[in-house]
C-alpha cells in the first residue's frame, strides 16, 4: 500500500469515527426543535466576540511564535508568523495533526528559516502549552472533582490488565537501538535524524535564550485566556446557560480539549460529543450541552476556515513574489 492511499483510507477512518459520534448524539437528542431554538438563541454579539476572541488567539500565537526565533538569529515578518499559525489550523481542520508541519513549511518558505529548527521551536510552544492546559484542567477537576470522576466512568473503554506485550516489545526495540546506535548514527537516515533532532534541540534551548520572556508568557496566558472566553462569552449568550459558573464552564472546555483528542477532521463529533457528557456530569441537559457545542464548533470552525483561507492566498502571493524576485537573479 502507498503512502498517498494509507493516508487517504487514514484521513476517512477518523472522518467516519467523528460522523459516526456525531450522528450518535443527534439521534439521542429528544426534542430536535428544542435543539434548533437553542442553537438559535445565541445573541450575536457572543457570536462575533467568539469568533474574534478566537483569530486573537491565533494572532498571539504567531507574535509569540516571533519571540521563540529571535534567540536562534532568525526574524520572521510578524504577518507571516501570523499568517502560518493561521495556515497551520485551516490544515488541520482537513487533515488531523498536519498543521505544524504545515506551518513550518510555510514560514520556511516565505522567510527561508529551516524546517528542523521551526519544528523545535514548535515542541517548545507544545511543552508551555501542556504546562498550561495541565494548570487549566487541575482547576476544573478540582472545582469540579464529582463531575470529572462521573465523565471519566463514562470515557473509560472496557477494562484489562497491564500491557505486557505491548512493554516488552517496547523495552526489546530500546535495547536493540541501544546496541545498534552508533552503526545507525553512521548511515544517511540516521545522520538525517541526528540533525533533524539537534535543529529540535535548538529549538527548545530558545525558550531559556529568549531576552523577552515576559512577552513570551504574556502571550501564553492571552492564548489562554481567549480560549477560555471564546466560549465563556457563548454561554452567556444563551438564555440556558447564562446562570453557569466560570468553574462549570473551565470544566466544560477542558471536556471539549479532552474530546478532541480523537483525531476527527477538525474535532466533529468528539468535541459535541464531549461536551454533551460535560454537561450530563455536572448535572445538566445533554442535549442542551449538544447545541452549545454545536454553536461553538460552527463559530470556531468558521474562523479558521475564512482566516486560514485568507492566510493561505496570503503566503502564496508572497511566495510567487519571492519567485519572482529570484528569477532575474538565476538568469
Amino acid at each position: 500500500m502507498n503512502k498517498k492511499l494509507k493516508k487517504v483510507l487514514t484521513y476517512l477512518l477518523f472522518l467516519a469515527i467523528g460522523v459516526v459520534l456525531f450522528y450518535q448524539v443527534y439521534t439521542s437528542v429528544d426534542d430536535k426543535e428544542k435543539l434548533w431554538q437553542d442553537m438559535q438563541s445565541a445573541h450575536w454579539i457572543g457570536i462575533v466576540a467568539s469568533f474574534v476572541m478566537g483569530y486573537l488567539a491565533i494572532v498571539s500565537r504567531g507574535m509569540r511564535w516571533l519571540h521563540l526565533l529571535e534567540p536562534l538569529g532568525y526574524k520572521a515578518k510578524s504577518w507571516h508568523s501570523i499568517h502560518a499559525v493561521a495556515f497551520a489550523y485551516f490544515a488541520n481542520t482537513f487533515v488531523p495533526r498536519s498543521g505544524e508541519l504545515a506551518r513550518c513549511a510555510a514560514l520556511n518558505q516565505t522567510d527561508d528559516i529551516p524546517v528542523d529548527e521551526l519544528f523545535g521551536t514548535v515542541v517548545s510552544e507544545r511543552i508551555v502549552d501542556f504546562v498550561m492546559l495541565s494548570i487549566f484542567m487541575g482547576v476544573a477537576v478540582i472545582s469540579n472533582l464529582d463531575a470529572f470522576l462521573q465523565m471519566s466512568e463514562s470515557f473509560q473503554i472496557g477494562k484489562g490488565g497491564f500491557p505486557w506485550p505491548l512493554a516488552i516489545a517496547g523495552v526489546s526495540a530500546l535495547v536493540l537501538f541501544l546496541l545498534l546506535r552508533k552503526t545507525i548514527a553512521r548511515t544517511a537516515f540516521g545522520q538525517k535524524v541526528i540533525g533533524f533532532l539537534k535543529g529540535v534541540l535548538n529549538g527548545l534551548k530558545s525558550i531559556r535564550k529568549m531576552k523577552n520572556k515576559w512577552v513570551f508568557i504574556g502571550h501564553t496566558v492571552f492564548i489562554w485566556v481567549m480560549y477560555f472566553f471564546m466560549a465563556y462569552v457563548i454561554y452567556k449568550s444563551v438564555p440556558a446557560t447564562q446562570n453557569f459558573t466560570v468553574f462549570e464552564c473551565l470544566f466544560i472546555m477542558v471536556a471539549g480539549g479532552l474530546g478532541m483528542i480523537i483525531p476527527a477532521p477538525g474535532g466533529i463529533g468528539s468535541y459535541q460529543f464531549a461536551v454533551k457528557l460535560g454537561f450530563q456530569a455536572l448535572g445538566h441537559d445533554g442535549d442542551l450541552g449538544f447545541a452549545i457545542a454545536n454553536i461553538i464548533w460552527v463559530i470556531q470552525t468558521g474562523m479558521i476556515v475564512i482566516t486560514g483561507g485568507i492566510a493561505y492566498i496570503a503566503l502564496l502571493a508572497v511566495r510567487l513574489k519571492k519567485d519572482k524576485e529570484q528569477t532575474p537573479l538565476a538568469e
